[in-house]
């Protein structure tokens, strides 16, 4: 997902996820001006989609002025929005819920700066901090930030931090998501101003790009390939991103290094932009080495007798050694991959889509349902066929069905419209939730903000758009 079974204790949230959610309504449409106007099927469903994205992220606004029902008071001085419509049960500011939210002009530029300055503040200095065990790294992006702009590093946690569980080191995903939130304010002004800018920040006032850069930098890395390293060692854990969060992962881990392929190629171009070529094409450079390194380290390639062949990416190259269907897709949305192992991996997932098992109701599961790369991971936090080990999310659909569109177009836009089948079906009850599995009757957190906002964006652009 995104955080973690958390609130507040990790046993209330797994009773939570075991109940059956409430009806609840849902807000007015965020963007008064769009009025439908369906000709085909198709088009009705992608607009369907759109007014229960722009209502699902309207109603987990919380106004500078306001607060968590019954909870915290928002004291940033900022609108923020925490990671959905029931906004008690994640009530915090998430980096990346907050960045799912964004691509689809759902978001103001001007909140979405309020956004950055929130986060910017957090940012410790070059010494780090300390909580015991727990480690923070220089110039590090918290996992969120409670209403009154303190920094919580772990999932699983508020401010006391936690005690490991989560890792011992900050998820690796953060930084990436906040330079993703900076790049879209610049898309959406088409100006450098806030950009050049300077922010408050853990070590003075600081020039923004400067945050930006050091936060990218912050991730721990293999030099010679760029990609993103989870230790394994005592001490030395660390979630690989958050919606795995719940899941223990080591050596080389493929998302946080999909998302730092991103983040650099963002941050190349708003620092081109800002004329500063020298520092932009170190970060060029440094997507070019992630993209090199991601087939041969992670592609795990399928017997195919007399066909075509078929990959799959693997989550991790340590622990985590698992068929990893949302980031296979994510690359494949992204264009990182070259053609002939995009189209082997596109191949395998919509094998895996027309066998059934991985996908429900047109969410989809991390896993795929069985066999020696599928199944469930082999440690995690939450038990078997819940959660991230084996519940059913709509975050991925976009990527997926991008992924089945390079290969049988059909199967893409079938899966997009099993999803939103499934709003309509039970919009009443609150849909969208942030993952389900029917076959256990269970449904968690309705009205949650990537199973809306991030669907509509990734069905409707994808990650080629950056180069």
């Amino acid at each position: 997902m995104q955080t973690t079974p958390h609130l507040p204790t990790r046993r209330a949230f797994l009773r939570r996820a075991a109940l059956s959610t409430v009806a609840l309504g849902l807000a007015e449409p965020l963007l008064a001006d769009h009025n439908p106007a369906p000709v085909s099927k198709s088009e009705s469903d992608l607009d369907y989609l759109r007014a229960t994205a722009g209502k699902v992220l309207a109603s987990a606004s919380i106004p500078a002025d306001g607060g968590i029902p019954g909870g915290a008071k928002n004291a940033t001085g900022y609108p923020l929005r925490v990671p959905g419509g029931t906004q008690t049960y994640y009530p915090a500011f998430w980096i990346r819920d907050a960045a799912m939210m964004l691509g689809g002009d759902f978001i103001p530029a001007a909140e979405i700066e309020g956004w950055v300055r929130v986060i910017a503040a957090t940012q410790p200095d070059a010494a780090g901090l300390q909580f015991g065990r727990l480690r923070i790294p220089p110039y590090s992006i918290p996992d969120h930030i409670t209403m009154g702009g303190q920094a919580c590093w772990f999932p699983g946690a508020y401010t006391e931090q936690g005690n490991g569980t989560y890792g011992f080191l900050p998820p690796a995903d953060d930084a990436f998501f906040f330079i993703q939130m900076v790049y879209e304010q610049w898309r959406l002004t088409r100006q450098l101003t806030f950009f050049r800018s300077r922010v408050n920040t853990g070590w003075g006032e600081q020039p923004l790009a400067d945050v930006c850069v050091r936060g990218f930098d912050s991730v721990a890395v293999d030099e010679i390939s760029g990609l993103v390293v989870c230790g394994s060692a005592d001490g030395q854990t660390r979630v690989d991103w958050g919606f795995c969060d719940a899941i223990r992962k080591s050596g080389r881990c493929l998302m946080p290094s999909l998302l730092r392929w991103r983040a650099a190629w963002q941050l190349a171009a708003l620092l081109k932009a800002a004329g500063q070529p020298a520092e932009a094409k170190r970060l060029c450079a440094e997507a070019r080495k992630i993209q090199a390194a991601v087939a041969p380290t992670f592609l795990h390639e399928l017997p195919q007798p007399g066909g075509p062949k078929t990959s799959f990416l693997l989550s991790a190259t340590e622990l985590g050694r698992k068929d990893d269907v949302w980031a296979s897709a994510f690359a494949v949305w992204l264009g990182l991959l070259p053609r002939e192992v995009e189209l082997r991996v596109a191949r395998h997932l919509l094998a895996l889509y027309e066998a059934g098992g991985t996908v429900v109701e047109g969410q989809v599961r991390h896993l795929p349902p069985s066999g020696k790369f599928g199944s469930h991971w082999e440690t995690a936090l939450c038990a078997a066929d819940q959660y991230q080990n084996g519940g059913y999310w709509a975050t991925p659909i976009g990527w997926l069905a991008t992924a089945l569109r390079r290969v049988l177009p059909a199967a893409g836009e079938r899966l997009a419209s099993e999803y939103v089948a499934h709003l309509r079906a039970n919009h009443d009850q609150g849909a969208p939730w942030e993952w389900i599995n029917p076959a256990k009757q269970l449904r968690a957190n309705p009205l949650y903000g990537s199973s809306a906002g991030l669907v509509y964006v990734s069905l409707t652009t994808n990650g080629r758009r950056l180069r």
